[in-house]
């Protein structure tokens, strides 16, 4: 190996930098004499002397096996410059402003080849960068560099970067680990200079510091940025004899008492399989709590115990049925209700989860069942295995219970004599609303269709029985324009367009009316000629009578009963012309499947009136015989038609009752504004706004 020796004024040291076994080099100041290597004269050091000879060095050998010792003691800034670009042949720019005075001092030999990384840490500790230029590399305050435009290095060959101080941008992409902690462990790892953009989008970080210091990040990055399940083992338990979420407690009680707790175990309790996973990434850790979880699944106690099961959703008479039907198979078993006043001492229970509450001693194998009404709760006898069975066919049983929120308008249709068959014929014949025709057909009061097998695209049909009634499915949201196309074939008065909410198969009912008083006898006495009626009341107006039918498929099986009765005109009874009045009921029963959602008209209820009434010339039509010249007669006939329509929309979370609250709202503002631009032509009630979701259920 070929080394050097130089000293240029106070820039250089007495240092020698000497080749390998040449001890007898003379040592002068500023100079270099007696036994100098091939290529070097005496004389004074000055760069283009260093040059000259590591040029003549290199054709030997590569510069790399060269070697050289720095000292610079107090040295201008300009004159390290020009040494160092002298040995590695690099051109430098000094930005205005920036200037120091540079010590170096090496105890050892420094491979040329490293000589430009010792001075860019020398320039880092001084406050100075190095930013490269193209050829050059501009020298500038590490503030500044910032500014600068940095080279920017990608990829994640960790190897290729050089552990030199030089100002570089790197992107670093991360794995497995969120961007946004990466940046925050690393960020207080960074020099002054740098700086880290985390872009959480693509998982990358942004890096501006010092080459040196991203070596160091890097570092640092592999030991975090792993796959956390990579060494993560996995044990899956099911319990014999515990509830898991008890199971789960309890062993978390366990391990924090031996402060095995914390990030290198996790405990899941799956319920619905009654199961535990544990997830840890110690084997031995592992193994503790598996032996914990067989210690603490013991049966404890033989023999029956006393469980309380709160019911949340039906009534805990119903499933106490249904569990002695499946469990109470012995003749000692039974189930008994218990109600709050033979029970003075009863506590309401307001926990979710099964609560035990005391232990018996019955006989072997005795089940019993007992329903607190109170609280609607269920107190079960029996063993505790038995017990975790009978909790999961509850809990299958004890659902949040589906609700329909039907909407029904009962309007009668006034027909002229043209119109003979009022709703289907006149009313929606070719009739069409948005791009959807209507269905109908026809069936018996008191028969059954279904709706639903009905094809969208079927014709209307074109006659129908007298005396039937007649069905026509529609869309909900087409209620608005299904008014006013009844508006405007024929005269309609809404009789009652009340919206209920009743629970699955449960019925619901309305009526709103009046009670007119009638004469039902009439007694007279023979001593005093006194008669002596005997009055009841008798309702009269609108009864709607709903129960529906929810299947899995969200379709609705409604059982609709409704009755519209009035008073009419007087009539005269008997020989002796007592007068009683003349009552009009129209009735009609069918049941009907109707899909979630969908509206359904039912029409058909035909009643027809004949009242004759004559005009005349006043005293010239009183003549007999000549008056019936001055005189006519009026035969008028009047049809009506009884029609219902009800929207059937199920509800089976809280959900979905409040967006439907939200959709009727705006329903209703545009049925009111419908109807008022009708008025003239319909006589409706008033529709108020209020919430349709919260009708009181009957």
């Amino acid at each position: 190996l070929t080394c050097l020796l130089f000293t240029i004024g106070n820039a250089f040291s007495e240092e020698a930098l000497v080749p390998p076994n040449t001890p007898d080099l003379a040592k002068e100041g500023g100079k270099i004499s007696g036994n100098l290597p091939p290529g070097l004269s005496e004389g004074a050091i000055t760069p283009r002397r260093v040059k000259e000879f590591l040029s003549k060095s290199s054709d030997k050998k590569e510069s790399k096996d060269n070697f050289i010792i720095l000292n610079f003691d107090n040295a201008a800034l300009k004159d390290v410059i020009n040494t160092i670009g002298s040995i590695t042949n690099e051109n430098f720019i000094l930005s205005p402003g920036v200037d120091a005075r540079i010590t170096i001092h090496s105890a050892k030999k420094i491979p040329v080849s490293e000589v430009m990384s010792v001075f860019e840490s020398v320039l880092e500790v001084n406050g100075m960068s190095l930013v490269r230029s193209g050829l050059f590399f501009k020298i500038v305050s590490a503030a500044s560099a910032k500014q600068k435009p940095l080279e920017v290095r990608t990829g994640d060959d960790r190897n290729s970067i050089l552990d030199i101080d030089r100002p570089v941008t790197q992107i670093i992409s991360v794995k497995y680990v969120p961007v946004a902690e990466v940046s925050a462990v690393l960020t207080p790892m960074l020099s002054q200079f740098g700086s880290i953009i985390p872009n959480t989008r693509n998982n990358l970080l942004i890096v501006n510091d010092l080459s040196s210091s991203i070596v160091r990040l890097f570092k640092i990055l592999r030991e975090i940025d792993v796959n956390a399940f990579q060494n993560t083992r996995m044990s899956f338990f099911k319990p014999k004899y515990s509830d898991v979420q008890s199971l789960s407690n309890e062993l978390t009680e366990v391990l924090n008492a031996l402060r095995l707790t914390g990030d290198g175990i996790a405990l899941i309790p799956i319920e619905r399989i009654n199961s535990l996973v544990v997830f840890s990434s110690s084997p031995t850790l592992l193994k503790t709590v598996e032996g914990w979880m067989r210690k603490l699944d013991e049966e404890v106690m033989t023999g029956q115990n006393v469980f309380i099961y709160p019911v949340q959703n039906v009534e805990a008479a119903s499933i106490a049925t249904v569990l002695n039907s499946l469990y109470a198979t012995d003749q000692s078993s039974g189930t008994k209700t218990v109600s709050r006043t033979k029970t003075s001492t009863a506590k309401k229970t307001t926990a979710k989860r099964t609560i035990s509450t005391s232990t018996a001693q019955p006989s072997s194998g005795r089940i019993e069942i007992i329903t607190f009404e109170p609280t609607n709760s269920l107190v079960i006898l029996a063993p505790p295995g038995l017990y975790r069975e009978m909790v999961e066919t509850i809990k299958r049983i004890d659902v949040y219970p589906r609700e329909v929120l039907i909407e029904a308008i009962i309007a009668e249709v006034t027909l002229s004599d043209s119109e003979k068959l009022g709703i289907q014929w006149s009313v929606l014949n070719n009739i069409t609303l948005g791009n959807k025709e209507y269905v109908t057909r026809t069936q018996s009061i008191s028969g059954s269709t279904d709706i639903g097998t009905l094809s969208d695209s079927s014709p209307l049909l074109a006659g129908a029985p007298a005396g039937g009634l007649s069905f026509v499915l529609f869309r909900s949201d087409k209620l608005a324009s299904m008014i006013n196309a009844l508006s405007s074939k024929s005269q309609v008065n809404i009789l009652s367009s009340p919206r209920l909410l009743v629970r699955d198969r449960e019925e619901a009912s309305i009526e709103v009316g009046s009670d007119v008083p009638t004469a039902t006898s009439t007694t007279s006495s023979s001593t005093n000629d006194t008669l002596t009626q005997s009055i009841e009341y008798r309702t009269v107006g609108i009864k709607l009578k709903i129960k529906p039918t929810i299947n899995e498929e969200r379709t609705v099986v409604l059982d609709v009963e409704q009755e519209v009765s009035s008073k009419g005109d007087n009539q005269q009874v008997g020989q002796e012309g007592n007068v009683y009045p003349i009552f009009t009921t129209t009735k009609a029963k069918t049941s009907i499947v109707v899909p979630d959602k969908q509206g359904i008209i039912i029409g058909g209820i035909m009643e027809q009136t004949k009242n004759k009434s004559s005009q005349g010339v006043p005293f010239l039509s009183s003549i007999p015989l000549l008056g019936n010249l001055f005189k006519y007669s009026v035969d008028t006939v009047t049809k009506k038609e009884l029609i219902i329509i009800i929207n059937p929309y199920v509800l089976a979370s809280q959900t979905e009752a409040d967006h439907l609250t939200k959709q009727f709202m705006s329903k209703l503002k545009n049925i009111k504004k419908l109807l008022k631009d009708n008025e003239d032509s319909i006589s409706v009630p008033d529709l108020d706004e209020k919430d349709p979701a919260k009708t009181d259920e009957p």
